[in-house]
Order: structure tokens, then sequence, then C-alpha cells
């Protein structure tokens, strides 16, 4: 299909994570300032250069430090519209929880999805994207990267549950969800990715990937958006450098050890055939095509121009 500029929308990953390979990565650290209050002031400057840069569109992302009335005045102040922002749950037990006949427990597992389609339906949308959460301990993070590392066919049962009761809530708000595969998740390879969509309801659940981190694991992205087209929802968008992505497979490479190198790059300067996955999408496609930097090549306002400068340069304005 013929995409046009106005599909694309930015996270603006670029300010959050520009120190990132000098952290941990967890909340608090360099790179994730974005939960502190002082990341309130820097929110409307970031968006801001969003529009700078030349997008009409960023990725819903409500501050922990504030109101959704707060957000909604900082975002119709920039002039940008949203598109679909994130969500994701874990499985209980990997947290140390046991919900076995506690329906009340259970219940509230789930508080934190409600709350996201709170948000995403209070700003005006009707889709998030869902994704497995991180697991403590990070095997997948810490050990490991993008090579399904300690795979289990149990839990990944225990993951697409999970995953079908999550939608299940979403739906009931009145937002569709769409899976989003992750690196350093328990739904991170394309055998993965694929059995939960096969195990959820297509009423349910959308697919909504991130080609990049696909294509992290080794997947045919060209092939899988084709196969998987009339599903998807969303998409996120990267590029990276795919020999680093195959050495550090190779060497079963822990997450920010990948990261820590110039791996993340802007659309265009990396070796993800984005164009030609984009190019499998239906006619019609209505979505959103999220570009993500996780970590910028270079100063994050000069980034946002160059992931434009990419779009631009291959895509119409809307006729």
């Amino acid at each position: 299909m013929t995409l046009t500029r106005e599909h694309f929308s930015l996270n603006t990953l670029q300010w959050i994570t520009v120190g990132l390979g000098d952290a941990s990565g967890e909340p608090g650290e360099v790179g994730w300032e974005f939960d502190l209050s002082t990341f309130l002031p820097k929110q409307p400057v970031i968006l801001g250069q969003v529009k700078e840069a030349g997008f009409s569109s960023v990725m819903l992302e409500v501050l922990p430090t504030q109101t959704l009335q707060s957000y909604a005045r900082v975002v119709a102040d920039s002039g940008l519209r949203l598109s679909p922002g994130y969500v994701h749950i874990g499985l209980p037990e990997d947290f140390g929880r046991d919900h076995s006949g506690d329906a009340e427990a259970h219940f509230r597992w789930f508080d934190a999805i409600r709350r996201r389609a709170e948000e995403t339906t209070f700003m005006g949308l009707d889709r998030v994207f869902l994704a497995a959460d991180m697991a403590p301990g990070r095997p997948r993070i810490d050990v490991a990267a993008a090579v399904g590392h300690e795979a289990d066919r149990a839990r990944l049962d225990r993951v697409a549950n999970i995953i079908g009761e999550t939608a299940e809530v979403l739906k009931a708000e009145g937002v569709t969800p769409a899976l989003h595969n992750h690196v350093g998740t328990w739904i991170e390879t394309e055998e993965e990715y694929d059995y939960v969509l096969d195990a959820v309801p297509a009423s349910l659940l959308a697919a909504g990937p991130d080609i990049g981190h696909l294509a992290w694991t080794g997947a045919d992205v060209v092939g899988w958006i084709a196969g998987h087209a009339e599903r998807i929802s969303d998409l996120h968008v990267k590029d990276m450098d795919l020999s680093i992505a195959a050495a550090t497979r190779a060497a079963r490479t822990p997450y920010f050890d990948v990261m820590a190198r110039r791996f993340f790059l802007e659309p265009g300067l990396g070796d993800v055939p984005i164009a030609e996955a984009l190019a499998g999408l239906p006619e019609g496609f209505s979505g959103d095509v999220i570009i993500e930097v996780d970590k910028p090549s270079m100063e994050p306002f000069a980034s946002a121009k160059t992931s434009w400068a990419w779009i631009a340069a291959n895509y119409p304005e809307a006729s």
C-alpha cells in the first residue's frame, strides 16, 4: 500500500534514553528521568521539538507525575495529535504473587491496565499496544537478549492466558489491544510472538509488532508483515545495525551490553528493511507507524529531524 507522512508518529525515546548506555536501565537512572518531577518542565519543550522536526503525531505517554488534564493541555499546546500508547502485564508468579483461590487479588492485578484504558479513552484513542512485562531477575535482559533464553512452553501458555485476560479487560473498557513483541520479555522471538497471537482470538487481540525487535531476533520482517498484514492495527519501527544483532545473538550478550554499542540507529541508517516491510501493509491501512530510536546515534533533536527526513524522502504527503 502507499503510506503517507501522516501515518507516522514518534515515540520520544531519543530524549529519554540518551544516557542509557551508562546506566542500568532501572527507573530513576540516567536516561529514565521521565518518572521524576524534574522531567515535567522538559515535556512541552520536547513535544515542541517533535513538532518542529516535522512530525504531526506523538505516542501517548502520560507521565506518572501528572494528571490526565495537565497532559491533555500540554499535548493541545504542542499542536500534535496522539498515537496509541503502551501497556504491559506480567505473570503474577514472576512477581511472587499466588492468586490461586484469591479472586480479589487476581482482579486487582489488572488495575494498571484499567488505568491505561482510562488514559487512552480520555485522550480520544481506542487502541493500545500490549506487551508482556519483563520478569524480575531479567534473564533475557541480564543474561542473553534476542535468543529466546530460557524458553518454556508451559510458561508461554500462562503468558498467553494472561494476555488473553488483559485483552478482555481492555475490550470491556472500549480499547482494542495490539500484541507487541519486545526483546527482553517472554514474547521475544518470532515463534513466541506467533504462538500467543494464535492462542488469543483476533477478535480480542490485534497485532502491533515492533519490526526492529523482530529483526533483532533474526526474523524476516518483510515476510512477517506480509503474512500478518490483515491483523496489524499499528506498529513500531526502528532501525539498527543487524551485524551487531547477529554477533551479539551468537555471543549470547545481555541487552544493555548490546544497547551500549552504536546499535540502535535512526531510520535509514541501519540495515532493517523498513520500507520493504511497510509495503506489505494492506490497502486502506489506517493505523499509526511509530518511529522509535531506542538510543539515538546523535543529539536527540537531530535524531528526530533525521527520522523525519527519512519519512519525507520515502513517503508523500496525504492527498
